[in-house]
């Protein structure tokens, strides 16, 4: 059932054919059961069928005039029967087998005709039908069918005899057909109506469903706009709205009613209507958005969908009050802030930034930003911002702005890239922009100058008393040993005295005493010596088992003092040593003679070994049971001047330069000392040296060695090259790093090597422009790197600085160093020391205008020392023309008259009208009768100006360069600039 087609008409055209049938069956039957009259019957009926067929052909052209005539529709009602009787009369008259003649053709003719005469009254009007019927062509149909029907029944009484008998044998099958098509039906018409039902419901269900439970307002308007039906969002919506009746309040009607009648004029849907409500009691104002559409039969009125956009409303007006709170707080910060495009263009500016340089938005807008940086910084910092944001990362810079008042100040910038949340086509999300930040620096530096300044100072004061008391060993030994010397001679002869015994203690005393003061003077001038750096490792060959065995032979009485015992272990297989036995005696008398004081009635264990998985290198261990340290005490053991504690000191005496001593002489013989302690449980120092001095380098996984290894491998880019390459050999990891932040701010490239051989191999392969070179060094120092380098052809112009701690300034430079710094660097001397030997590329061509010969011959000659390509100009016309020639200049050097100025003034105006020369640096030669107005002008227009009236100005040399620096800081001259603050 449910299978049945829902609509309408295929259903009951097949009813209506059944029951056709039925009736059609039913009329023959009858006429079977009545074979009495079987004859006169059958050709009555056959008769009165064609008559009706001609009945029927009347209807046809009655219904069909009627229409034509007043085009309604109700006229066509008896068509519709006439083409029931025509499609049941005309089969009976050619089935029961009597003759129908022509009547079909003539039937079917005559209805197409009259179907095409109600047609073209559709389509064409009154005028074309009624001129279709006064052709006379339908006259012509129903006179043949008159005729037909006539020769039909003048037939039909000739044969209705013969046809009696045969017509009583299909009475009962016509029976039976007849009541199964009435039942077919039937039965068709009851299943369409139950379907239709259940469909019906379904979707009564579905839309109430979707009505009730739809986010969105849905009903019903009638024309005076009032609401007839409205599902359970739009009743939410619409409460306190409507009125009584279902009318829209008067509020809210005055703002619905031009789309209303919008809608009534146009019968097009209006939408996202904007309307909002007054706040009423116990409800806030709301904010609707309404569309209205038409429905589809006329008279059913409109349709309405509402949508409460109260929240969202509200997040817009909180974001703005956001936009708002956060615009005032950036404004507020005394930062400089700005925000970028994607590109790097910037886009906006925070109230202070106007307020410090004094400019419009309109003025800063693009490019502005670098009408107020310094002309020797704005292409550099440009450049460095434009890398950073091609490769998308964070961007910092120093550098001065130019304030409203015209004085400059430093500023610390920053700039953060602005992204989207991370999704599938952006991992790190899109890029929209960049934030920065410009923080006042100036008092900070000018703070952290006056700072240098003054550790500078202190450290050349401490350098100044160190090598004082170093120089001082002898006149300060000298006094000491004769006041040993005479003490002990007077005591040899209190012996031979009688009754001498409190003198000779006495003499004791004053030799024991001595003897400890000289030993503090020793190590006072030992720790000076190193801090002048004139301290120096005398390395040779020697058996390590036996400078230990007579180290513990020469303690043996000090660690006997306290009731101690010494043992000594020497592992099997020790090697023999090339190092400084001084030097390493010293630091094991130090260890042990440290553990005697602090240790009684203990042990003290001094163990020789070689070290486990180094080979080369040797382990000197010092292990005692004394009192021990506590981590506090352990984190300044080796501070010079200190002791664990004032109770330290107190208890067991000394300086507290021991352990200083000891750290310093390992770090001179390539080691390094370990200590371990408890507290109450005693102590350990461990001393570890390579055997051979010679042999002795950072460590391997050292992050400075794999990196200077790494640099062998590393090619110099030409662009690199051309900004300057620095190599720096140095053993310290941290003079390393601060030496390479130091010159890669000021634009060079830096690779660094952790020690001598290895820079020496980094210096053939990359021949830099400059070597930064320390002296103290393991393995090879400084002057063996700098003998070596001046000995080899290819490496012997490389300039060489010296810079140390060594006051050796005399031998640096006999050795054929190019300059000597002392550490502490001085930053700014080393920044003017290696601009000396800075790679300077070609600056470029350079335009002089000059009328005088002899003065434009003399600049051409400075020019081309520089470097630069000279062209000549006499006059400001051939200065002209040479500037429309590809490619232009990239530098002017004009010289400007007084009084009317001459040509050099009208060029230069001309070069700055025309936009695309008005960055083109230019420098005006004077000769000193140009009037205040034109200078200040000329100040103006021009980058620099010079007086020339006694000859080329020394500073011209130093314009020239800052130019040249100054383009050689932008990656290409066709580079798009891209802002930065």
């Amino acid at each position: 059932m449910d299978r049945l087609p829902l609509h309408a008409r295929p259903v009951f055209i097949t009813a209506l054919l059944l029951g056709f049938l039925a009736l059609g069956a039913g009329v023959a039957g009858w006429r079977v059961v009545d074979r009495g009259r079987e004859v006169m019957a059958t050709g009555n009926a056959h008769m009165l069928d064609a008559e009706a067929l001609l009945s029927a052909a009347k209807d046809l052209e009655t219904s069909q005039r009627g229409f034509v005539l007043s085009g309604d529709e109700s006229y066509l009602q008896p068509r519709t029967a006439a083409q029931a009787v025509i499609a049941t009369v005309l089969p009976r008259l050619e089935r029961d087998g009597l003759p129908s003649g022509r009547l079909r053709s003539v039937m079917e003719a005559k209805a197409a005709w009259t179907e095409a005469s109600i047609a073209q009254r559709r389509s064409q009007g009154m005028e074309a039908s009624l001129r279709g019927i006064a052709s006379g062509e339908g006259k012509a149909l129903m006179d043949a069918m008159r005729a037909e029907v006539a020769a039909v029944q003048r037939d039909t009484r000739a044969i209705m005899a013969t046809r009696a008998a045969q017509d009583a044998q299909t009475t009962l099958w016509l029976t039976v057909l007849g009541l199964a098509a009435l039942l077919m039906a039937m039965a068709l018409l009851a299943g369409y109506a139950v379907a239709r039902r259940h469909a019906e419901q379904r979707a009564t269900a579905l839309l109430d469903g979707v009505m009730d439970h739809a986010p969105v307002g849905l009903g019903f308007l009638d024309r005076q706009s009032r609401v007839r039906y409205a599902n359970k969002a739009f009743s939410a919506i619409g409460e306190g709205l409507l009125a009584g009746d279902g009318r829209w309040s008067e509020e809210v009607r005055q703002q619905a009613a031009p789309a209303i009648d919008k809608l009534l004029r146009t019968e097009r849907a209006v939408t996202d209507v904007a309307v909002s409500s007054s706040a009423t009691e116990g409800r806030s104002p709301r904010q609707l958005r309404i569309s209205f559409f038409p429905l589809p039969r006329e008279g059913d009125g409109i349709g309405i969908a509402v949508v409460d956009v109260t929240a969202q409303h509200r997040i817009e007006a909180r974001l703005r009050r956001s936009e708002a709170r956060l615009r005032t707080i950036v404004d507020s910060i005394p930062q400089l802030a700005w925000m970028t495009d994607p590109q790097g263009e910037i886009q906006w500016y925070n109230r202070r930034w106007y307020d410090y340089t004094g400019g419009t938005a309109e003025s800063m807008m693009g490019s502005g930003w670098r009408q107020v940086h310094h002309p020797d910084h704005v292409e550099a910092v440009a450049a460095r911002f434009r890398a950073a944001i091609e490769a998308g990362e964070a961007w910092e810079d120093t550098f001065p702005l130019r304030g409203a008042d015209g004085r400059y100040r430093w500023f610390l910038s920053r700039a953060q890239p602005l992204r989207e949340p991370a999704d599938a086509e952006f991992p790190e999300g899109r890029l929209i922009g960049w934030f920065g930040s410009n923080t006042d620096i100036t008092e900070m530096r000018e703070a952290e100058e006056a700072l240098a300044s003054a550790k500078a100072a202190a450290e050349d004061a401490n350098m100044a008393k160190s090598q004082f008391i170093a120089n001082m060993s002898h006149e300060l030994r000298t006094p000491l040993s004769a006041v040993i010397g005479y003490s002990e001679m007077l005591e040899e002869e209190a012996d031979e005295l009688e009754g001498a015994e409190s003198f000779r203690e006495d003499l004791a005393k004053i030799n024991s005493n001595a003897r400890h003061l000289l030993s503090l003077i020793n190590d006072v001038l030992d720790l000076s010596k190193i801090e002048a750096g004139k301290m120096e490792v005398q390395p040779e060959d020697f058996d390590t088992a036996a400078v230990v065995q007579e180290v513990a032979a020469t303690v043996e009485a000090l660690i006997g003092k306290k009731n101690n015992q010494l043992a000594l272990v020497l592992e099997p297989g020790l090697p023999p040593m090339h190092s400084d036995p001084v030097k390493l005696r010293q630091c094991l008398f130090n260890l042990i003679g440290n553990a005697a004081k602090f240790t009684e009635n203990g042990r003290i264990t001094l163990t020789v070994a070689p070290e486990a998985g180094r080979p080369g290198w040797i382990g000197f261990r010092v292990a005692d049971t004394g009192i021990g340290m506590t981590p506090e005490q352990l984190a300044r053991l080796f501070e010079r001047f200190s002791q664990a504690d004032a109770t330290t000191t107190r208890r067991f005496g000394g300086t507290g330069l021991g352990l200083a001593i000891t750290k310093a002489f390992v770090a001179m013989l390539g080691g390094r000392i370990e200590v371990e302690s408890e507290a109450g449980q005693g102590t350990a120092f461990t001393i570890r040296l390579p055997a051979d001095l010679r042999e002795a380098r950072a460590e391997q996984d050292d992050p400075a060695v794999l990196a200077g290894e790494a640099a062998l491998d590393q090619p110099v880019a030409p662009a690199e090259r051309q900004a300057g390459l620095v190599l720096v050999i140095d053993d310290d990891a941290a003079t390393r790093e601060l030496l390479t932040r130091f010159l890669e701010r000021e634009g060079f490239t830096v690779r660094t090597a952790p020690e001598g051989r290895t820079g020496l191999r980094m210096a053939q392969d990359l021949q830099p422009d400059a070597i930064l070179l320390d002296v103290m060094m393991p393995r090879m120092d400084g002057w063996g790197v700098l003998s070596a380098l001046k000995a080899e052809e290819a490496l012997a112009d490389i300039p060489v600085v010296m810079v140390t701690v060594v006051q050796e300034r005399g031998l640096a430079f006999s050795l054929g160093a190019a300059d000597y710094l002392n550490k502490p660097v001085e930053w700014s001397r080393l920044k003017r020391v290696l601009d000396r030997y800075r790679s300077r590329p070609a600056p470029g061509t350079a335009l002089v205008m000059e009328q005088d010969p002899g003065q434009r011959a003399e600049l051409r000659a400075l020019l081309e020392a520089e470097g630069w390509t000279v062209e000549d100009a006499t006059d400001g016309r051939a200065a002209l023309a040479r500037m429309s020639l590809a490619p232009a200049p990239d530098m002017l050097l004009v010289e400007v008259q007084g009084g009317d100025g001459g040509d050099g003034f009208s060029l230069i105006r001309d070069l700055r009208a025309r936009p695309e020369w008005s960055a083109l640096p230019i420098i005006a030669l004077t000769d000193g009768a140009v009037e205040e107005a034109e200078m200040h002008q000329l100040r103006r227009d021009v980058r620099h100006v010079m007086p020339a009236e006694d000859g080329i100005p020394d500073e011209l040399v130093t314009e020239l360069r800052r130019i040249a620096g100054a383009r050689s800081a932008r990656p290409t001259d066709a580079a798009q600039e891209r802002p930065a603050p």
